[in-house]
């Protein structure tokens, strides 16, 4: 067996581990989509104080912005990201740019996805039957879509699972390196490669 075909192996049997384990209440976080091939450059030019606009799209108002801000804050390669709800949130030295923002859709609507994520966000309201609650997450640069992945989290442990999976999130959105998938030299467990 190629090396490559082992790699394939190793990843379907890597996914079948996190499906076990999203039974057991754990959170899950999709592969992300990259509309770009390099993704750090617009992190840089978009948030040049390191503070970004974070919009949230909830029509159950499931957790309060500060949370959110709190949550997603402080993660990921460095430069590292704070993020506000409120441009009058920030100093009178810092900067922000406001078209350069990080949507976070709870519950999104089947059109939520890649540009609409950024022209028109829509959050449905939850009636509460599911465990799971869907959140999509988009790096946005005006009506551009940067980076987007959507994470699968367990409605009792909504809050707890955000904070945890901020890392993760963080990690995708805004990859120093996006993988070069057809690069038999990238180990799929270098992050980055």
């Amino acid at each position: 067996m190629t090396t490559r075909k082992l790699r394939k192996l190793s990843s379907i049997a890597a996914l079948g581990a996190l499906s076990a384990l999203t039974g057991c209440g754990a959170a899950l976080v999709e592969a992300p989509y990259y509309n770009v091939s390099e993704v750090q450059s617009f992190k840089v030019a978009g948030a040049p104080s390191q503070i970004m606009m974070l919009d949230i799209v909830d029509a159950n108002d499931t957790l309060d912005n500060q949370t959110w801000a709190d949550a997603l804050s402080n993660h990921g390669y460095p430069p590292r990201l704070n993020f506000v709800t409120d441009a009058a949130d920030i100093s009178d030295t810092q900067t922000i740019k406001p078209e350069n923002r990080l949507v976070v859709v709870i519950n999104p609507t089947q059109t939520t996805m890649r540009g609409t994520l950024c022209t028109d966000p829509q959050s449905a309201k939850s009636d509460g039957t599911s465990d799971r609650v869907i959140v999509r997450f988009g790096f946005c640069a005006g009506d551009d879509i940067i980076s987007e992945t959507r994470a699968r989290l367990v409605r009792n442990k909504f809050e707890q699972q955000v904070i945890n999976s901020a890392d993760t999130i963080s990690f995708q959105l805004f990859p120093r390196h996006i993988r070069d998938e057809d690069d038999d030299n990238c180990s799929r467990r270098v992050p980055g490669c």
